[in-house]
Order: C-alpha cells, then structure tokens, then sequence
C-alpha cells in the first residue's frame, strides 16, 4: 500500500487496487446505479471542479462520478448547490479512526475508517477491507434540473 500524509497522519491506500475497483462500477448518473436528478448533475459537474478537489479523489484512486451516496444538500444558495457524498476505498487511516474536515479549494473533505459489521448495500461486494468512507461536501456551480 502506498502512503498518504493528511494533517500529520499516515493514510495507507492501495491506489491501483481502488482504480481498478471503480473502472468495473457505473457512473452514479446511470440508472444502475441511481440515475436521479441530484446525481446526474453531480456527476456532470463534479469533474468540473478544481484540479486541487480532483487531485484529492486520484490521490486514492477514487473516480468522482462513480460509487456514491449523493444528495443536494442545498439548492440555488448564492448561485451554487451544495452536495454531499460518500465515496469508499480500499485503505487504512493509521493511528485515529477519524480525520476531520479537511478544506481543499471548494470543497470539504472527511475520512474515517470504515469497521461496519453489518453488510452496507451502498459498498460494492468487490471491495475489501480495510475500508475508508471518504465524505466530501462540495460547492456546485447552480444549474436548472
């Protein structure tokens, strides 16, 4: 696994596994996957976004538009949406279970460990631990829907 240093700590990620991972799933614009109107347009303008915030996602191996649990968590405010995310991936935060909130460009990102028990029915049965849920909240540039 590669290493990933965020605000002092060591995140382990198995970036080529994680690419290979996402490349087999739908965009979460495709009906197969949800296909509403929150996350077509999430998924349209997510790959517009800064090449900081895109940056962030490649760092894991993370395609933007595939695997999440989008949702609008603000319409028209300002002349932008708020979207909220949650993305997974083959990796390991070590020493905390938590990052907090880490501000890059127009966007806020959390990561946590992910320990679930239970089976998640939004985690493809592909990935294995240990897994990191990857939050993001994101300004979006306003569109009609």
């Amino acid at each position: 696994m590669e290493e990933v240093v965020l605000i002092n700590n060591i995140v382990k990620v198995d970036r080529e596994k994680n690419i290979n991972l996402y490349k087999a799933l739908p965009k979460v614009s495709e009906k197969s996957h949800c296909g509403c109107e929150d996350c077509q347009n999430y998924a349209n303008r997510i790959i517009q976004a800064s090449s900081e915030v895109l940056t962030f996602f490649q760092q894991f191996g993370v395609d933007p538009t595939k695997e999440a649990e989008v949702w609008r968590a603000a319409t028209n405010l300002n002349g932008y949406d708020i979207y909220t995310a949650d993305y997974h991936f083959v990796g390991e935060i070590q020493g905390t279970n938590i990052l907090d909130w880490i501000q890059v460009a127009e966007a806020s990102f959390g990561l946590a460990n992910y320990n679930g028990d239970l089976e998640n029915p939004m985690i493809p049965s592909s990935f294995d631990k240990p897994l990191i849920e990857l939050a993001v909240r994101i300004k979006i540039p306003y569109t009609e829907i």
